[in-house]
Protein backbone atom coordinates (compact mmCIF):
# COMPACT_ATOMS: atom_id res chain seq x y z
CA UNK A 1 0.00 0.00 0.00
CA UNK A 2 1.14 3.24 -0.94
CA UNK A 3 2.13 5.49 2.31
CA UNK A 4 1.03 8.81 3.89
CA UNK A 5 4.67 9.99 2.46
CA UNK A 6 4.25 8.99 -1.05
CA UNK A 7 1.16 10.78 -1.43
CA UNK A 8 2.27 13.67 0.05
CA UNK A 9 5.16 13.58 -2.73
CA UNK A 10 2.39 13.34 -4.92
CA UNK A 11 1.27 16.48 -4.44
CA UNK A 12 4.07 18.71 -5.82
CA UNK A 13 3.87 16.72 -9.05
CA UNK A 14 0.25 18.06 -9.39
CA UNK A 15 1.74 21.71 -9.72
CA UNK A 16 4.11 20.14 -11.79
CA UNK A 17 1.80 18.91 -13.79
CA UNK A 18 -0.80 22.03 -13.88
CA UNK A 19 2.05 24.22 -14.81
CA UNK A 20 3.14 21.96 -17.83
CA UNK A 21 -0.67 22.06 -18.72
CA UNK A 22 -1.25 25.65 -19.02
CA UNK A 23 2.14 26.29 -20.71
CA UNK A 24 1.33 24.23 -23.17
CA UNK A 25 -1.95 25.28 -23.96
CA UNK A 26 -0.46 28.53 -24.14
CA UNK A 27 1.84 27.56 -26.78
CA UNK A 28 -0.32 25.95 -28.75
CA UNK A 29 -3.19 28.52 -28.71
CA UNK A 30 0.00 30.67 -29.98
CA UNK A 31 1.13 28.37 -33.23
CA UNK A 32 3.90 27.44 -31.38
CA UNK A 33 3.11 23.44 -31.97
CA UNK A 34 6.52 22.23 -32.16
CA UNK A 35 7.66 24.37 -29.34
CA UNK A 36 5.02 23.56 -27.20
CA UNK A 37 5.49 19.74 -28.02
CA UNK A 38 9.08 19.25 -27.42
CA UNK A 39 8.86 21.71 -23.87
CA UNK A 40 5.54 19.61 -22.68
CA UNK A 41 7.95 16.33 -23.76
CA UNK A 42 10.99 17.67 -21.96
CA UNK A 43 9.18 18.37 -18.65
CA UNK A 44 6.82 15.11 -18.64
CA UNK A 45 10.11 12.97 -19.05
CA UNK A 46 11.50 14.72 -16.28
CA UNK A 47 8.69 14.44 -13.79
CA UNK A 48 7.32 11.27 -14.10
CA UNK A 49 11.05 9.54 -14.50
CA UNK A 50 12.18 10.92 -11.12
CA UNK A 51 8.73 10.12 -9.72
CA UNK A 52 9.05 6.48 -11.36
CA UNK A 53 12.83 5.89 -10.07
CA UNK A 54 11.67 6.83 -6.41
CA UNK A 55 8.74 4.95 -6.35
CA UNK A 56 10.30 1.59 -7.63
CA UNK A 57 13.05 2.42 -5.12
CA UNK A 58 10.47 2.71 -2.35
CA UNK A 59 9.00 -0.54 -3.03
CA UNK A 60 12.14 -2.45 -2.36
CA UNK A 61 13.65 -0.17 -0.33
CA UNK A 62 11.54 2.21 1.88
CA UNK A 63 12.54 1.76 5.56
CA UNK A 64 9.90 4.76 6.37
CA UNK A 65 13.04 6.39 8.49
CA UNK A 66 14.04 9.71 8.88
CA UNK A 67 16.75 9.68 5.81
CA UNK A 68 14.07 8.14 3.27
CA UNK A 69 11.54 10.55 4.75
CA UNK A 70 14.24 13.91 4.43
CA UNK A 71 15.26 12.44 0.95
CA UNK A 72 12.06 12.63 0.00
CA UNK A 73 11.87 16.32 1.37
CA UNK A 74 14.63 16.74 -0.86
CA UNK A 75 12.66 15.48 -3.87
CA UNK A 76 9.57 17.36 -2.80
CA UNK A 77 12.17 20.93 -3.01
CA UNK A 78 13.51 19.36 -6.37
CA UNK A 79 10.03 19.33 -8.12
CA UNK A 80 8.71 22.62 -6.79
CA UNK A 81 12.41 24.25 -8.34
CA UNK A 82 11.59 22.50 -11.59
CA UNK A 83 8.18 24.17 -11.90
CA UNK A 84 9.52 27.01 -11.19
CA UNK A 85 11.37 27.09 -14.18
CA UNK A 86 8.77 25.81 -16.86
CA UNK A 87 7.69 28.44 -18.09
CA UNK A 88 11.37 30.22 -18.56
CA UNK A 89 11.81 26.54 -20.57
CA UNK A 90 9.08 27.45 -22.50
CA UNK A 91 9.73 30.92 -23.59
CA UNK A 92 13.11 30.19 -24.70
CA UNK A 93 11.82 27.38 -27.13
CA UNK A 94 9.16 29.64 -28.49
CA UNK A 95 12.04 32.04 -29.20
CA UNK A 96 14.40 30.60 -31.54
CA UNK A 97 14.87 27.23 -29.56
CA UNK A 98 16.88 28.88 -26.73
CA UNK A 99 18.01 26.46 -24.04
CA UNK A 100 16.73 28.25 -21.16
CA UNK A 101 16.71 25.18 -18.58
CA UNK A 102 18.89 26.14 -15.87
CA UNK A 103 16.45 26.46 -13.38
CA UNK A 104 14.45 23.33 -14.78
CA UNK A 105 17.98 21.33 -15.11
CA UNK A 106 18.56 23.23 -11.05
CA UNK A 107 15.74 21.35 -9.72
CA UNK A 108 16.03 17.69 -11.29
CA UNK A 109 19.57 17.29 -10.42
CA UNK A 110 18.67 17.97 -6.56
CA UNK A 111 15.99 14.76 -7.47
CA UNK A 112 18.21 12.78 -8.76
CA UNK A 113 20.70 13.43 -6.29
CA UNK A 114 18.33 12.57 -3.63
CA UNK A 115 17.84 9.28 -5.34
CA UNK A 116 22.08 8.74 -5.30
CA UNK A 117 21.87 9.57 -1.44
CA UNK A 118 19.03 6.64 -0.75
CA UNK A 119 20.84 4.42 -3.24
CA UNK A 120 24.13 4.58 -1.22
CA UNK A 121 22.20 4.09 1.99
CA UNK A 122 20.70 0.90 -0.06
CA UNK A 123 23.93 -0.65 -0.25
CA UNK A 124 24.95 -0.19 3.45
CA UNK A 125 21.84 -1.96 4.04
CA UNK A 126 22.01 -4.73 1.85
CA UNK A 127 25.35 -6.38 1.34
CA UNK A 128 24.14 -8.94 -1.31
CA UNK A 129 22.66 -6.12 -3.70
CA UNK A 130 25.33 -3.23 -2.78
CA UNK A 131 27.28 -3.53 -5.74
CA UNK A 132 24.43 -2.95 -7.92
CA UNK A 133 22.59 -0.08 -5.92
CA UNK A 134 26.43 1.59 -5.78
CA UNK A 135 26.34 1.09 -9.49
CA UNK A 136 22.70 2.84 -9.42
CA UNK A 137 24.33 5.60 -7.40
CA UNK A 138 27.19 6.42 -9.37
CA UNK A 139 25.17 5.66 -12.94
CA UNK A 140 22.36 8.51 -11.54
CA UNK A 141 25.41 11.04 -10.48
CA UNK A 142 27.59 11.07 -13.89
CA UNK A 143 23.83 11.56 -16.16
CA UNK A 144 23.24 14.34 -13.35
CA UNK A 145 26.41 16.00 -14.54
CA UNK A 146 25.76 15.51 -17.91
CA UNK A 147 22.63 17.34 -17.52
CA UNK A 148 24.67 20.39 -15.61
CA UNK A 149 26.27 20.64 -19.16
CA UNK A 150 23.48 21.16 -20.94
CA UNK A 151 22.95 24.51 -18.81
CA UNK A 152 25.70 25.68 -21.18
CA UNK A 153 24.39 25.74 -24.25
CA UNK A 154 21.83 28.44 -25.53
CA UNK A 155 20.77 28.69 -29.34
CA UNK A 156 19.89 25.04 -30.63
CA UNK A 157 17.88 24.57 -33.77
CA UNK A 158 15.34 21.18 -32.81
CA UNK A 159 18.06 19.19 -34.26
CA UNK A 160 20.73 20.56 -31.86
CA UNK A 161 17.62 20.35 -29.07
CA UNK A 162 17.04 16.45 -30.07
CA UNK A 163 21.25 15.59 -30.19
CA UNK A 164 21.57 17.20 -26.63
CA UNK A 165 18.53 15.68 -24.57
CA UNK A 166 17.07 12.65 -26.33
CA UNK A 167 20.44 10.57 -25.50
CA UNK A 168 20.44 11.76 -21.35
CA UNK A 169 17.25 10.55 -21.73
CA UNK A 170 18.42 7.09 -23.36
CA UNK A 171 20.59 7.11 -20.48
CA UNK A 172 18.36 7.45 -17.84
CA UNK A 173 16.42 4.58 -18.84
CA UNK A 174 18.88 2.07 -20.10
CA UNK A 175 21.00 1.72 -17.19
CA UNK A 176 18.39 0.55 -14.65
CA UNK A 177 17.20 -1.72 -17.49
CA UNK A 178 20.21 -3.41 -17.38
CA UNK A 179 20.83 -3.78 -13.76
CA UNK A 180 17.41 -5.23 -13.19
CA UNK A 181 18.34 -7.82 -16.04
CA UNK A 182 21.59 -8.65 -14.82
CA UNK A 183 21.17 -8.27 -11.08
CA UNK A 184 17.74 -8.53 -10.66
CA UNK A 185 18.12 -6.75 -7.19
CA UNK A 186 14.90 -5.07 -7.22
CA UNK A 187 12.28 -6.67 -4.90
CA UNK A 188 9.56 -4.67 -5.34
CA UNK A 189 6.08 -5.43 -4.51
CA UNK A 190 4.06 -5.83 -7.85
CA UNK A 191 0.39 -4.03 -5.88
CA UNK A 192 2.29 -1.23 -4.80
CA UNK A 193 3.88 -0.63 -7.96
CA UNK A 194 0.28 -0.87 -9.89
CA UNK A 195 -0.81 1.63 -7.17
CA UNK A 196 1.24 4.15 -7.47
CA UNK A 197 0.76 3.92 -11.83
CA UNK A 198 -3.16 4.31 -10.57
CA UNK A 199 -2.55 6.86 -8.08
CA UNK A 200 -0.41 9.38 -10.73
CA UNK A 201 -3.15 8.17 -13.44
CA UNK A 202 -5.89 9.75 -11.21
CA UNK A 203 -3.64 12.92 -10.55
CA UNK A 204 -3.03 13.21 -14.72
CA UNK A 205 -6.96 12.31 -15.32
CA UNK A 206 -7.27 15.56 -12.87
CA UNK A 207 -5.60 17.75 -15.33
CA UNK A 208 -8.93 16.63 -17.86
CA UNK A 209 -11.01 17.88 -15.12
CA UNK A 210 -9.13 21.10 -14.74
CA UNK A 211 -9.23 22.07 -18.70
CA UNK A 212 -13.16 21.35 -18.87
CA UNK A 213 -13.51 23.34 -16.07
CA UNK A 214 -11.92 25.99 -18.43
CA UNK A 215 -13.71 25.29 -21.11
CA UNK A 216 -16.74 25.50 -19.51
CA UNK A 217 -16.40 28.45 -17.03
CA UNK A 218 -15.02 30.49 -20.45
CA UNK A 219 -17.97 29.20 -22.01
CA UNK A 220 -20.51 30.08 -19.37
CA UNK A 221 -19.28 33.98 -18.87
CA UNK A 222 -19.79 33.93 -23.00
CA UNK A 223 -22.93 32.57 -23.19
CA UNK A 224 -24.11 31.18 -20.08
CA UNK A 225 -25.23 27.95 -19.62
CA UNK A 226 -26.16 27.21 -23.42
CA UNK A 227 -25.70 23.73 -25.49
CA UNK A 228 -22.88 24.51 -25.87
CA UNK A 229 -21.38 24.91 -22.34
CA UNK A 230 -23.57 22.03 -21.51
CA UNK A 231 -21.88 19.97 -24.49
CA UNK A 232 -18.29 20.62 -23.10
CA UNK A 233 -19.35 20.24 -19.05
CA UNK A 234 -20.97 16.49 -20.07
CA UNK A 235 -18.41 15.64 -22.62
CA UNK A 236 -15.16 16.86 -20.40
CA UNK A 237 -16.28 14.57 -17.82
CA UNK A 238 -17.53 11.60 -19.97
CA UNK A 239 -13.78 11.44 -21.43
CA UNK A 240 -12.46 11.77 -17.58
CA UNK A 241 -14.44 8.45 -16.53
CA UNK A 242 -14.54 6.49 -19.61
CA UNK A 243 -10.57 6.72 -19.92
CA UNK A 244 -10.60 5.92 -16.02
CA UNK A 245 -12.93 3.01 -16.61
CA UNK A 246 -11.00 1.69 -19.10
CA UNK A 247 -7.48 2.17 -17.62
CA UNK A 248 -8.18 0.57 -14.50
CA UNK A 249 -10.37 -2.38 -16.32
CA UNK A 250 -6.63 -3.72 -16.74
CA UNK A 251 -5.24 -5.85 -13.36
CA UNK A 252 -1.75 -4.27 -13.59
CA UNK A 253 -1.40 -5.74 -9.90
CA UNK A 254 -1.95 -9.01 -11.13
CA UNK A 255 0.07 -8.82 -14.22
CA UNK A 256 3.42 -7.74 -12.24
CA UNK A 257 2.49 -10.20 -9.61
CA UNK A 258 2.13 -13.31 -12.18
CA UNK A 259 5.52 -11.89 -14.48
CA UNK A 260 7.33 -9.32 -12.83
CA UNK A 261 9.86 -9.70 -15.42
CA UNK A 262 7.25 -7.32 -17.22
CA UNK A 263 7.48 -4.29 -14.93
CA UNK A 264 9.59 -2.70 -17.51
CA UNK A 265 7.20 -2.67 -20.29
CA UNK A 266 4.87 -1.82 -17.78
CA UNK A 267 6.87 0.92 -16.26
CA UNK A 268 8.23 2.54 -19.59
CA UNK A 269 4.46 2.49 -21.52
CA UNK A 270 3.31 4.54 -18.72
CA UNK A 271 5.50 7.39 -19.53
CA UNK A 272 2.82 7.95 -23.08
CA UNK A 273 -0.18 7.00 -20.39
CA UNK A 274 0.35 9.90 -18.36
CA UNK A 275 1.78 12.23 -20.64
CA UNK A 276 -1.60 12.07 -22.92
CA UNK A 277 -3.79 12.28 -20.20
CA UNK A 278 -2.58 15.25 -19.39
CA UNK A 279 -2.30 16.71 -23.26
CA UNK A 280 -5.93 15.88 -22.96
CA UNK A 281 -6.41 18.88 -20.26
CA UNK A 282 -4.43 21.23 -22.26
CA UNK A 283 -5.93 20.37 -25.47
CA UNK A 284 -9.69 21.28 -23.43
CA UNK A 285 -7.63 24.46 -22.64
CA UNK A 286 -6.41 25.32 -25.89
CA UNK A 287 -10.52 25.31 -26.80
CA UNK A 288 -10.75 27.73 -23.87
CA UNK A 289 -8.54 29.99 -25.26
CA UNK A 290 -10.14 30.18 -28.42
CA UNK A 291 -13.14 30.83 -26.99
CA UNK A 292 -11.63 34.13 -25.04
CA UNK A 293 -10.12 35.00 -28.71
CA UNK A 294 -6.75 34.64 -27.23
CA UNK A 295 -5.68 32.04 -29.72
CA UNK A 296 -4.28 31.52 -33.18
CA UNK A 297 -5.42 28.06 -33.79
CA UNK A 298 -8.06 26.88 -35.65
CA UNK A 299 -11.24 25.27 -34.18
CA UNK A 300 -9.68 22.13 -36.57
CA UNK A 301 -6.66 22.85 -34.43
CA UNK A 302 -8.48 22.67 -31.36
CA UNK A 303 -10.00 19.62 -32.27
CA UNK A 304 -6.81 17.36 -32.53
CA UNK A 305 -5.49 19.35 -29.05
CA UNK A 306 -7.89 16.41 -27.88
CA UNK A 307 -8.06 13.85 -30.37
CA UNK A 308 -4.27 13.48 -30.78
CA UNK A 309 -3.24 12.82 -27.00
CA UNK A 310 -7.10 10.49 -26.18
CA UNK A 311 -5.71 8.40 -29.79
CA UNK A 312 -1.80 7.92 -27.98
CA UNK A 313 -3.73 6.98 -24.94
CA UNK A 314 -6.05 4.45 -26.26
CA UNK A 315 -3.14 2.97 -28.52
CA UNK A 316 -0.57 2.86 -25.84
CA UNK A 317 -3.14 0.87 -23.57
CA UNK A 318 -3.81 -1.84 -26.05
CA UNK A 319 0.11 -1.92 -27.00
CA UNK A 320 0.97 -2.05 -23.36
CA UNK A 321 -1.56 -5.13 -22.81
CA UNK A 322 0.14 -6.81 -25.87
CA UNK A 323 3.44 -6.22 -24.87
CA UNK A 324 2.81 -8.04 -21.59
CA UNK A 325 1.05 -10.82 -23.13
CA UNK A 326 -2.30 -10.65 -21.10
CA UNK A 327 -3.78 -10.91 -24.09
CA UNK A 328 -3.73 -10.34 -27.82
CA UNK A 329 -5.78 -8.85 -29.90
CA UNK A 330 -8.93 -10.82 -30.88
CA UNK A 331 -11.73 -9.75 -32.90
CA UNK A 332 -13.63 -7.94 -30.90
CA UNK A 333 -11.02 -5.93 -29.65
CA UNK A 334 -9.31 -5.34 -32.80
CA UNK A 335 -13.67 -4.16 -33.72
CA UNK A 336 -12.86 -1.86 -30.51
CA UNK A 337 -9.65 -0.32 -31.19
CA UNK A 338 -11.15 0.49 -34.79
CA UNK A 339 -14.37 1.99 -33.79
CA UNK A 340 -12.34 4.06 -31.62
CA UNK A 341 -10.17 5.68 -34.01
CA UNK A 342 -13.11 6.07 -36.69
CA UNK A 343 -14.57 8.11 -34.29
CA UNK A 344 -11.62 10.27 -33.61
CA UNK A 345 -10.77 10.75 -37.38
CA UNK A 346 -14.77 11.76 -37.15
CA UNK A 347 -14.68 14.32 -35.41
CA UNK A 348 -11.59 15.85 -36.92
CA UNK A 349 -13.43 15.13 -40.50
CA UNK A 350 -16.38 17.23 -38.96
CA UNK A 351 -14.50 19.81 -37.85
CA UNK A 352 -12.79 20.82 -40.96
CA UNK A 353 -16.11 20.62 -42.19
CA UNK A 354 -17.16 23.57 -39.97
CA UNK A 355 -18.93 21.93 -37.00
CA UNK A 356 -18.40 23.65 -34.15
CA UNK A 357 -16.47 22.53 -31.11
CA UNK A 358 -18.49 21.57 -28.97
CA UNK A 359 -20.30 18.96 -31.40
CA UNK A 360 -16.80 17.38 -32.03
CA UNK A 361 -15.83 16.54 -28.61
CA UNK A 362 -19.23 14.68 -28.28
CA UNK A 363 -18.06 12.81 -30.74
CA UNK A 364 -14.38 12.41 -29.41
CA UNK A 365 -16.45 11.20 -26.06
CA UNK A 366 -17.66 8.03 -28.22
CA UNK A 367 -13.51 6.82 -28.31
CA UNK A 368 -12.94 5.46 -24.62
CA UNK A 369 -16.74 4.22 -23.91
CA UNK A 370 -16.67 2.33 -27.12
CA UNK A 371 -13.92 0.49 -25.00
CA UNK A 372 -15.83 0.66 -22.01
CA UNK A 373 -18.49 -1.33 -23.29
CA UNK A 374 -16.48 -3.44 -25.53
CA UNK A 375 -14.53 -4.39 -21.88
CA UNK A 376 -17.97 -4.59 -19.90
CA UNK A 377 -19.48 -6.92 -22.63
CA UNK A 378 -16.20 -9.15 -23.41
CA UNK A 379 -13.10 -7.88 -22.21
CA UNK A 380 -13.02 -8.41 -18.48
CA UNK A 381 -14.26 -12.15 -19.21
CA UNK A 382 -11.01 -12.89 -21.67
CA UNK A 383 -8.65 -10.88 -19.68
CA UNK A 384 -8.86 -12.98 -16.60
CA UNK A 385 -9.39 -16.27 -18.40
CA UNK A 386 -5.51 -15.42 -20.03
CA UNK A 387 -4.34 -14.63 -16.24
CA UNK A 388 -5.58 -17.50 -15.00
CA UNK A 389 -4.07 -19.68 -17.95
CA UNK A 390 -0.53 -18.01 -17.22
CA UNK A 391 -0.26 -16.81 -20.76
Amino acid sequence: MATTLELLYDLTLVIAFGVNGVQMAHALASGHVAAGLAAFGFVQFSTIWAWMSYSSFASAYDTDDWGVRMGVAVQMVGVIMMTTGIPQLYKGFEHHWELHSSTMVAGYVVMRFSMVALWLRAARANPDQARAARIHALWIALVQALWVGTTFLHHLSPLGLFLASVPLFAMELGVPAYLLSRYDHMAWHPHHLAERFGLLTIITLGEVVVGTAESVAVLHSEHGWSASTVVVLASGVSITLGLWWVYFEVPFGQILHEHPSRALAVSYVHFLLFASLAAIGSGLHVAALREEGESAISSTGAVLSVVVPVTVFVIALYALVVAVNLRTLGRVQQLMLGLTVAALAGAVLLSAAGVPFAACLAVIVLAPWINVVGVEAVGRRHMHERLESGS
